[in-house]
């Protein structure tokens, strides 16, 4: 069995680790004022701060399934007969449905499809731990019975300022029923729940009580796992909450945890807004790579 790893660009991987592991990328398909680009490909972070500046609107598109099966004859080809997809959460992206729709098509590919509920970098540490279990020989059915450990066990919330993109797309579940304004004078603290939608946890009127709610839902798991446990915190670095607070911030309340530190890319962006901030904890990745 020669197993294939494909995700999308969402997923911040540094282009070593795209080389080290061999992973196939699909570009995130952006709608912008109608006009379709492709993330990192014809769009990056800055051109799309110009393009805010401009006021122009957009969203993430549908991964278009021709597309998809293009690339996938193109694994078959280099020899591959399994791919793996590591995909977005399945509210935010069409990714894991459109790749389940390609079953079948390619002669001699099975196809699997995860969704880790999340997006961004913390979904790039799910392709890294899945690069790193098919090296030792795993095969796709045991990747995936981890990988469904790795899910259940890290926690993901996010704190943000701006629903309306989330709320145009349909990607909030309980937004529109507490918040009459789409762009809220709150920040909010949620998560991404089963079904792959933002939910609303709980508003702090300041970024500073935003992080004290994270602080101690942090806290909970750090004095088991201490050493072990891994902070993955992404943002924009030019944010200065993101840059001066909640960084600093995580460093000293967590001296002994592993902390990753990340900037945000277009699709984070788009989808959550450039003063969102996402944070991950749970134990190292590289715990899930043994039973």
């Amino acid at each position: 069995m020669q197993i294939a790893l494909l995700t999308d660009s969402a997923a911040g991987l540094e282009p070593q680790l795209l080389k080290k592991y061999q992973v196939k990328v699909i570009p995130v398909p952006l709608e912008i004022n109608g006009v379709r680009y492709y993330e990192d490909r014809d769009l990056n972070l800055e051109q799309y701060r110009d393009m805010l500046a401009d006021k122009l609107v957009g969203s993430i598109a549908q991964v278009r399934v021709a597309e998809l099966v293009k690339n996938l004859e193109q694994l078959v080809a280099q020899g591959y007969d399994t791919v793996l997809g590591i995909c977005p959460a399945g509210g935010l992206s069409t990714l894991a449905t459109h790749l389940q729709a390609c079953s079948g098509q390619i002669a001699g590919l099975t196809i699997h499809a995860f969704d880790t509920q999340t997006i961004g970098r913390l979904q790039g540490q799910f392709v890294e731990a899945s690069a790193e279990m098919i090296a030792r020989g795993d095969d796709v059915q045991t990747v995936l019975r981890k990988l469904g450990r790795m899910r259940r066990q890290l926690q993901t919330f996010i704190a943000l300022t701006d629903l309306k993109s989330l709320q145009k797309q349909g990607y909030v579940s309980n937004g529109k029923s507490f918040f009459s304004k789409k762009i809220l004078p709150l920040q909010t603290l949620g998560e991404i729940n089963e079904q792959g939608q933002f939910e609303v946890l709980n508003t702090k009127r300041r970024a500073k009580n935003a992080y004290a709610e994270l602080q101690s839902w942090i806290y909970t798991n750090y004095d088991a796992l201490e050493d072990r446990m891994q902070i993955t915190i992404v943002g924009d670095y030019d944010n200065e909450a993101f840059r001066d607070h909640w960084v600093p911030n995580l460093r000293q309340d967590f001296p002994k945890a592993k902390l990753e530190f990340a900037q945000m890319g277009v699709a984070t962006a788009l989808t959550f807004g450039l003063n969102s901030i996402l944070v991950s904890w749970g134990p190292r990745w590289q715990e899930f790579l043994i039973e």
